[in-house]
């Protein structure tokens, strides 16, 4: 029953539907130790660490909005989604460089998704693919659309997320564990809240 819940073919008229239906099923797995998930392969039931599996929660701030909430794309809904729900796997299985590079990637996403649904007037002449992840960081501030905390902090995730090149992370004394995979998932959820809150403020739609 929770595999054909996740099977894809059952939301072919309402692909954003099984995104949304797979958290909330997941919302209750993660107590008995267990997640699913839906891959190109087909839908999976796994195990998973309870104290891991739904850092969505992990710390003060909790993830409040939906994708749907922020990106209007169907389409880029469905893959911003799944480097979510891909964050979430390397989270529960302690990868947590593979985790961090993954939010940084969710993160750029997001933003430059943002930009480009809400005023993509902001990249000037600027192709989108070329907007690097901090220029987008600063003029989501700018607009209003994330506070300066996150505006901060998203700069920090941004470092981390260098760490995709070898060469970027054996520079550092540090190695990222779980507490900076931590700190890492409350500055998106931050902003993601953010995001989702300022969607029909100002600036936004």
């Amino acid at each position: 029953m929770l595999l054909r819940l996740a099977d894809a073919r059952e939301y072919l008229d309402e692909p954003e539907l099984l995104t949304e239906v797979i958290a909330a099923i997941n919302s209750f797995l993660v107590h008995e130790g267990l997640r699913l998930e839906s891959r190109g392969s087909g839908p999976r039931l796994l195990v998973c660490d309870p104290a891991l599996a739904h850092p969505s929660e992990y710390g003060a701030t909790e993830l409040k909005a939906a994708m749907t909430d922020i990106v209007h794309d169907p389409a880029m809904v469905l893959l911003l989604q799944r480097r979510l729900d891909e964050a979430r796997t390397c989270y529960a299985h302690g990868a947590h460089v593979a985790a961090i590079v993954m939010l940084g990637s969710l993160m750029e996403g997001v933003l430059l998704q943002t930009v480009v649904e809400r005023d993509r007037t902001l990249l000037g002449n600027t192709a989108p693919r070329n907007v690097r992840f901090e220029t987008l960081i600063d003029l989501c501030h700018k607009a209003g659309w994330i506070d300066g905390d996150a505006q901060k902090f998203s700069h920090v995730l941004r470092h981390y997320r260098n760490f995709v090149h070898p060469d970027q992370e054996s520079r550092e004394a540090h190695r990222p564990d779980r507490d900076t995979l931590g700190i890492c998932w409350q500055v998106v959820n931050a902003a993601l809240n953010d995001l989702a809150a300022s969607a029909n403020g100002p600036g936004g739609k």
